[in-house]
């Protein structure tokens, strides 16, 4: 599956291993977008290539860690064609994140992927949009708790987001919302730094309290803790990810 992934991303192997983007083909977006849902997964994907090659925001992502960043561009709308709705005359997703998170377990558990890649592509879906939003007075994920929730996949987030954001280039896109959105990139990959640095993800000791689970399966419950962990959430993180599966 990763292999299809690219460079250039290959669109009929894809959507034969992920059926469950095929609903996004011609599914229509807002004018912010420039193509189809499908069609802007597809760029993501490629713009994701492009930022590893320019190195615009100076993200650090490590040659092991671009496969993994690549399914998470892949996947990160997945829930887009279950979650749209219109209300006056806006095209709507609401949480399309935190559904496709789920939709990415699904996926990467049929497909028999490994705990990292799985981890990184919840972890991001999870959190993709919050770069744009952390700024907010009423955020939920202002910058340090989003540094928290993205833990050691902080670079690749802000590679994705960054990538999104690019792949989006609709008749309401200015200019300075592209230099916006680099400068928000810009300071979350600052508080992830000053966080840091954060400890590689503990499969091995999480397999032993799940035994028997297939990886793509530790991957997920690793992505939930550390997002309940960020949310302040009390006792053991792993454990209360364990009983909401």
């Amino acid at each position: 599956m990763l292999e299809a992934l690219g460079p250039p991303p290959d669109a009929a192997a894809i959507l034969e291993r992920v059926p469950e983007l095929e609903p996004s083909r011609g599914l229509g977006q807002s004018p912010y977008h420039h193509l189809d849902t499908f069609g802007h997964t597809l760029e993501v994907v490629r713009r994701v290539d492009e930022e590893l090659r320019a190195g615009t925001l100076g993200a650090r992502v490590g040659p092991g860690r671009v496969e993994g960043l690549r399914l998470a561009a892949l996947l990160h709308d997945v829930a887009k064609p279950v979650t749209r709705g219109e209300l006056g005359g806006r095209v709507l997703f609401v949480a399309h994140d935190s559904v496709g998170a789920l939709l990415v377990r699904r996926v990467c558990r049929r497909l028999g992927l490994a705990a990292l890649p799985t981890d990184m592509a919840v972890t991001l879906t999870a959190l993709h949009l919050k770069i744009g939003f952390m700024e907010h007075p009423e955020a939920d994920y202002p910058p340090r708790r989003l540094a928290l929730a993205a833990g050691p996949f902080g670079e690749e987030l802000a590679v994705l987001s960054w990538a999104d954001r690019l792949a989006a280039q609709g008749p309401r896109l200015k200019d300075e919302h592209i230099e916006r959105h680099r400068r928000l990139c810009g300071r979350f990959l600052r508080a992830s730094r000053e966080l840091g640095p954060h400890p590689p993800p503990e499969y091995g000791g999480l397999a032993r309290r799940l035994p028997g689970s297939p990886e793509a399966e530790l991957g997920y419950v690793a992505a939930l803790a550390r997002l309940i962990a960020a949310r302040g959430g009390g006792g053991d993180p792993l454990e209360l990810a364990r009983r909401l599966l």
